[in-house]
């Protein structure tokens, strides 16, 4: 038995090394750790639950991609970071970091965890960031335009074009599919026309 909790420690870590000290229960389950094993592991400390199947490991420190990547975890597989929180994470936005907030397809309910749902999820507006699903820089501005005063707004905008070349086109790709999004008259040339 010795033995075979070595080699759970194991592949707990392993599992989390690359996912910000997370792990999924289905993941646990799929590489044979039994039920009994991993609330063994809740009692003592080893895992501390995020949210409902998703489990940070004991050893590795709380962070802020880890909150945010738990967040996406819990509202589902195809889920991103979105609004304020990609804005944080993408360095669109200073300050103290924003809550999680996630977007689905799919209407979700996650305590602690501000969610939206958008049928539209363009395959372009979606990628990993640190190894966190988020939205794609022009699509986080898409969404920031609804939530952001426009000085605020101009700030991102400014940060997206310095540090990742992303401009009014780029975002023009997105309003070409999402033509009445909130905000979408804070636009770059948009308010003239």
């Amino acid at each position: 038995m010795q033995h075979r909790d070595r080699t759970v420690e194991e592949v707990l870590a392993r599992l989390a090394f690359s996912a910000h000290g997370l792990v999924k229960r289905r993941e646990l389950l799929r590489v044979e750790i039994s039920p009994q094993e991993i609330r063994s592991r809740i009692d003592s400390g080893a895992l501390h639950v995020k949210y409902r199947g998703i489990y940070r490991v004991g050893h590795c420190a709380p962070s802020t991609d880890a909150d945010y990547l738990a967040a996406v975890w819990a509202c589902g597989d195809t889920a991103l970071l979105s609004g304020r929180a990609a804005g944080h994470m993408l360095a669109l936005l200073r300050g103290t970091p924003a809550p999680p907030e996630v977007i689905a397809p799919t209407e979700r309910r996650v305590r602690g965890v501000i969610t939206h749902r958008s049928r539209l999820l363009h395959p372009t507006e979606a990628m990993k960031w640190r190894n966190v699903p988020v939205t794609s820089f022009a699509r986080t501005l898409v969404d920031l335009a609804a939530v952001l005063p426009v000085n605020e707004l101009a700030r991102a905008c400014h940060e997206a074009g310095v540090r990742y070349r992303i401009g009014p086109a780029h975002v023009d790709e997105i309003l070409a599919r999402r033509p009445t999004s909130p905000g979408v008259w804070k636009a770059p040339g948009r308010a003239a026309r």
